[in-house]
């Protein structure tokens, strides 16, 4: 006859796997986050060689940040995303026949616009008194964003460095009722850098606009702009562990340490036309940066 386990070992064999599993969870969360921030860069390299063939199509031209009537709702602008989609066809929706945005029902999951390490992708956003889930299209998630930093060592587009036409991309507007189509915008070849390979062409965003500025990092999460108001968390979104995804200009993604990529002024700003410790320049940016969380 076989003896039946004492009370002792039973609670000896459920302590030992309370133990066991006290020390795997953490592995398995690790390894679960570190196949998040993998698939995240696999997106980044996805969305860029379709801003790459797009600009292989259109005489070595970059996509524009946006083209817009200012005269109509955000929902009809038209986005770089917009532009893209068709060289992907992975995520994101074409604007809708008759204007108006999409539900969330509708969206879908975003494919690879959407990021695996943000949980923020279909925040909401309120402009001119109409709601959109994403970002401002409300067609896309709003994960990522084009550097529009980009260009400025160059001296490329506005002097004031903190314009949104100083950068190397364009963006289009017009109103109703006027004939003209304003561009602005450092002109959009990529060959206009000096460092292609150096330079961050995207990274990720917790605001639902379609460009983004590497002070940023240095502004807390407000409910507008992020959809949440955490002060701990930063408009430019990191991949955790204090990591940020990047795509560059010649196609190449990677993860870097946050504080690393204003060291080596991946976007492009800090090496001519920011070189102070006055704002915007790095020194300042990065110590906010390092009271968030986030960061530290």
């Amino acid at each position: 006859m076989k003896k039946a386990f004492t009370l002792i070992e039973l609670l000896v064999v459920i302590a030992i796997i309370a133990i066991l599993a006290a020390i795997l969870f953490p592995v398995f969360a690790q390894a679960k986050a570190a196949a998040k921030r993998t698939s995240e860069i696999s997106n980044l390299k996805n969305i860029s060689l379709g801003v790459i063939m797009y600009s292989g199509d259109y005489d070595d031209i970059l996509v524009p940040v946006y083209q817009a009537n200012w005269s109509n709702p955000r929902y009809d602008i038209v986005l770089w995303k917009d532009a893209v989609l068709p060289y992907i066809k992975n995520g994101g929706k074409q604007k809708k026949a008759g204007g108006g945005v999409y539900t969330a029902a509708e969206q879908g999951d975003g494919g690879i616009f959407a990021a695996p390490t943000y949980d923020g992708n279909w925040a909401s956003y309120t402009d001119g008194g109409q709601t959109y889930r994403g970002d401002t299209s409300s067609r896309f998630p709003r994960a990522y964003a084009l550097n529009c930093d980009a260009g400025k060592n160059e001296n490329l587009g506005d002097a004031d460095v903190e314009s949104e036409d100083a950068t190397l991309w364009t963006r289009a507007y017009t109103w109703t009722g006027d004939p003209n189509v304003y561009v602005r915008g450092g002109g959009g070849m990529v060959n206009s850098l000096e460092n292609i390979a150096g330079t961050a062409m995207m990274y990720g965003t917790r605001t639902p606009y379609p460009n983004i500025y590497s002070r940023y990092f240095a502004y807390g999460c407000d409910a507008n702009w992020c959809g949440v108001s955490n002060n701990q968390v930063s408009y430019a979104r990191g991949m955790g562990t204090k990591q940020v995804g990047l795509a560059f200009f010649d196609g190449h993604v990677k993860a870097m340490n946050g504080f690393k990529t204003f060291a080596d002024d991946v976007y492009g700003m800090y090496k001519v036309r920011v070189t102070g410790s006055d704002w915007p320049g790095a020194p300042a940016v990065t110590y906010w940066m390092s009271q968030m969380g986030e960061w530290k």
